[in-house]
């Protein structure tokens, strides 16, 4: 069989093979590679300069919020002593009148021959010393402060023989407390 090439060469055009392509193409390839690299970086370097800016301005904001939490924490301190000392004023408006009404009720049961020395009021507990001509003077003060409604737990500490004034009497001492 024979062949016949139909298409000419053309003469002066040569195609370049070899080493020097391989080289072009290799530069090319490196070139592009560069480009590539140079961009991603320019985008990496405007996001961390976005991302910089961004933290600046939440540290700014954080350190004025941190500010309004020391305030707000300042003021729920007032605000809790306040109810505290309010708490507290109602409390002594409302025992204010308990030491007069207990000086009241005890001073109306006394018995004559009975005498008081001293009245101690503390935290709903009262506890008193006097003078009586006989111990039987002692026993009906002390039953009458039982029949009072406001007062439990009548308890006669003591009660000896003693002289005042050259008159023989009776020390006493007893306890009790009020219901408020």
């Amino acid at each position: 069989m024979i062949r016949i090439n139909l298409l000419a060469e053309k003469k002066g055009k040569r195609r370049v093979k070899g080493p020097t392509g391989f080289f072009i193409a290799v530069a090319a390839a490196a070139a592009s590679a560069l480009l590539l690299m140079g961009f991603v970086t320019f985008l990496f370097k405007a996001n961390v300069s976005q991302l910089r800016s961004r933290s600046e301005s939440n540290k700014t904001t954080m350190a004025s919020l941190s500010k309004k939490i020391t305030e707000i924490k300042k003021f729920e301190k007032l605000n809790k002593e306040l109810k505290q000392r309010s708490a507290l004023i109602e409390t002594l408006r409302k025992n204010q009148a308990i030491p007069v009404r207990i000086l009241d009720e005890v001073s109306s049961v006394i018995p004559e021959g009975v005498w008081l020395n001293s009245l101690a009021y503390k935290e709903n507990g009262v506890s008193m010393e006097g003078f009586a001509f006989t111990n039987i003077d002692i026993v009906s003060y002390i039953d009458n402060l039982k029949r009072l409604g406001s007062v439990s737990d009548v308890y006669l500490e003591e009660s000896r023989e003693s002289e005042v004034e050259k008159v023989k009497v009776y020390k006493f001492k007893l306890s009790f407390k009020v219901r408020v």
